[in-house]
């Protein structure tokens, strides 16, 4: 199961860890009762496959207070505290996961994208570069791109950042955080490069539009500024900075001085 498109996260599709269920038979004898914490544990798996995240992190509490070392109900737990956006929380359970299984790469790839929220970005960096180690794929790549721009260094992550659009020409994350990146390097020719970019595979992409409001604001063309900001005031009413910028830039071209008339 994936998170939201519009935030990036490091969930890989389907993170529940699943019983697997032997075929069964007309001669087949009964399976063996279930531990109160498997019971709990499937309770949480089936909360979770309905979206049920708050329900679901219950089940999964209520079997690790059951069984302290049951082998995936940490991992599942963090994983809903995540979706919970209980980052602290979250952390602490993959923790728990890794105490119990070390080598877990989800859980690694989850303790590194929780402590990025929680300005952890010097420890984030090292899980990532732990899974990348043993082999790790985008999602980890992505990881420590994100952690090296939180840590300002901007010179490390841009070629990870090409590296992954090398893969997938159209991936959102990848460009909207090289906009970002090229907005605090100042780099205006690539913010532009990367806002018309994103915009082209997602035409409603709010860090393009604001990329390309900004640099029209900038740029003193306040007819383009006022085309961006409307279209983001439309993806996203609540925006705040769409909506300043938007009448900022109105009034701008409401003030400025007409030329003047020549006199025949």
């Amino acid at each position: 199961m994936s998170n939201d498109s519009e935030k990036w996260r490091w969930v890989d599709e389907d993170p529940i860890e699943k019983l697997l269920h032997p075929s069964t038979s007309e001669a087949a004898s009964a399976p063996p009762a279930q531990s109160p914490a498997e019971g709990l544990a499937a309770a949480g798996r089936a909360h979770f496959e309905q979206l049920r995240f708050e329900e679901a992190a219950g089940s999964f509490a209520a079997a690790v207070a059951a069984e302290p070392d049951h082998p995936t109900a940490h991992f599942d737990l963090a994983v809903c505290l995540e979706k919970l956006e209980q980052w602290k929380a979250a952390a602490f359970s993959f923790r728990r996961a890794l105490e119990i299984n070390p080598d877990h790469e989800q859980a690694i790839i989850g303790l590194g994208a929780c402590l990025l929220h929680l300005n952890g970005a010097e420890e984030a960096l090292a899980c990532f570069e732990k899974c990348l180690e043993s082999g790790g794929g985008p999602t980890a790549l992505m990881g420590k791109a994100v952690a090296l721009q939180q840590l300002s260094r901007y010179e490390e992550a841009d070629p990870i950042y090409r590296q992954l659009l090398e893969a997938d020409p159209g991936a959102a994350e990848p460009l909207a955080n090289l906009i970002a990146l090229s907005v605090a390097r100042q780099d205006t020719a690539a913010v532009e490069e990367y806002s018309r970019r994103l915009l082209r595979v997602h035409p409603r992409s709010k860090a393009a539009l604001q990329g390309l409001a900004m640099l029209a604001i900038r740029n003193d063309d306040q007819g383009a500024a006022i085309e961006y900001c409307t279209r983001l005031v439309e993806i996203d009413p609540d925006t705040f900075e769409g909506w300043f910028n938007l009448r900022f830039a109105q009034q701008r071209m409401t003030t400025a001085p007409r030329p003047a008339r020549s006199i025949a």
